[in-house]
């Protein structure tokens, strides 16, 4: 006899006894087995109902109060909960989430209303995947204005809300350091995308209105970008700024040239000066920059550009080379300079190298002298230490 057999006949048995335990049992004790078997069975069953009765419970409650989240954080707990759930508690809270559907989209809208863009792309981001979930979990009940709300908005929240956000966001900023993780969120999100340049292309032309000259905070935002995080937005806004150091009548702010100078590498201002033929911002740089500071290097790329303007580079060229007579390494520094032989003139240059030769051996007699001195000294100091002996013996 199977086993469900017994069972059968356990509850017949049973009924005939009118439910008199004591005398089934008389007839076959083994039947309380079965009995006992039952009730737990029994008694799961009814563990279970009351457990979902109380999910049942607790989710309807969240449908209710989902629309009274007091941030984005209560509101995106309560609607994952409810995306993953409603398949499991029937046909009424179905109902009774379709009541509501209105609300708690607008809600969340209202929640992240106030969200910078990278918090707003995450947030539509998890929205949308709450209410596709959603779409897909209610499909069983059959409610077709239920599906297609959260279907459609899960669609919609990304093509047309998160994108007018992300279009308000690149028409309204200034772009400065601070927008670097913005626009990197930007980047990452449009990767996901069939046509990421729908959003690429719109953004880089608002980066490119303005100034790489000139707006120092542009500058600075260029610079911090990085490829790995900033795509095509870092490589076309780098193309442009390399683009304007090389274009030698390109006018590029001195606020910008100086930001350089101080915590970039100078040779990127060295070769714009050098190579700029701008006559009249060049004699405006040469103002500003040119014998200003101990760079010997800055007030030589002026000296190596052949545009003509009004200047001190002989006068300078000799001060230099007068002040520093004694380190030869830094006035010969100065005579490999480009265009320094031409300022000073031939016979200058001349008498200089001269000069320098001079010295040059002026101190390697120094040297020598000394080499001997201490030698002698050595050699006297032996002397006494073998006298000092031979005296002992």
């Amino acid at each position: 006899m199977s086993f469900f057999e017994e069972i059968k006949n356990s509850l017949s048995l049973l009924k005939e006894s009118n439910y008199d335990f004591g005398g089934v049992y008389s007839q076959n004790p083994n039947n309380i087995n079965i009995f006992i078997l039952i009730s737990i069975v029994l008694l799961l069953s009814i563990i279970i109902l009351l457990i979902n009765a109380f999910k049942k419970s607790q989710l309807s409650k969240d449908i209710s109060t989902i629309k009274d989240s007091s941030d984005f954080l209560e509101f995106d707990k309560k609607l994952t909960k409810i995306s993953k759930e409603i398949s499991k508690r029937g046909i009424e809270i179905a109902n009774k989430l379709n009541l509501s559907k209105n609300e708690i989209c607008e809600k969340g809208l209202y929640l992240i209303k106030d969200f910078n863009i990278k918090e707003k792309i995450d947030a539509y981001k998890k929205i949308s995947n709450n209410f596709d979930l959603i779409s897909k979990n209610t499909k069983r009940y059959e409610i077709g204005e239920l599906n297609n709300f959260f279907e459609e908005k899960s669609i919609s929240l990304l093509e047309k809300n998160l994108l007018k956000e992300i279009e308000s966001y690149y028409k309204n900023t200034r772009f400065c350091e601070n927008d670097v993780e913005f626009v990197n969120s930007i980047v990452s999100y449009s990767k996901n995308l069939p046509n990421p340049f729908s959003i690429l292309n719109p953004l880089q032309e608002e980066i490119n209105k303005f100034s790489l000259a000139f707006n120092l905070d542009v500058y600075k935002f260029v610079k911090k970008l990085t490829k790995n995080f900033s795509g095509e937005i870092f490589v076309k806004s780098n193309k442009k700024l390399e683009d304007l150091f090389k274009n030698e009548e390109a006018i590029i702010s001195e606020v910008i040239l100086k930001h350089i100078l101080e915590n970039e590498n100078k040779q990127k201002v060295y070769d714009y000066i050098s190579n700029l033929k701008n006559k009249s911002y060049l004699q405006n740089l040469y103002y500003k920059f040119f014998e200003q500071s101990e760079d010997l290097d800055l007030s030589l790329s002026f000296i190596k550009n052949k545009t003509e303007i009004e200047n001190d580079y002989k006068e300078y060229l000799n001060s230099q080379i007068t002040y520093h007579w004694k380190d030869l390494e830094y006035v010969k520094y100065i005579l490999n300079a480009p265009r320094v032989l031409q300022i000073i003139g031939h016979d200058d240059y001349r008498t200089i190298l001269e000069r320098m030769e001079k010295l040059q051996k002026e101190i390697d007699f120094e040297k020598s002298v000394s080499e001997i001195l201490n030698v002698a000294k050595n050699a006297e100091k032996i002397a006494k230490e073998a006298k000092a002996i031979a005296r002992s013996r």
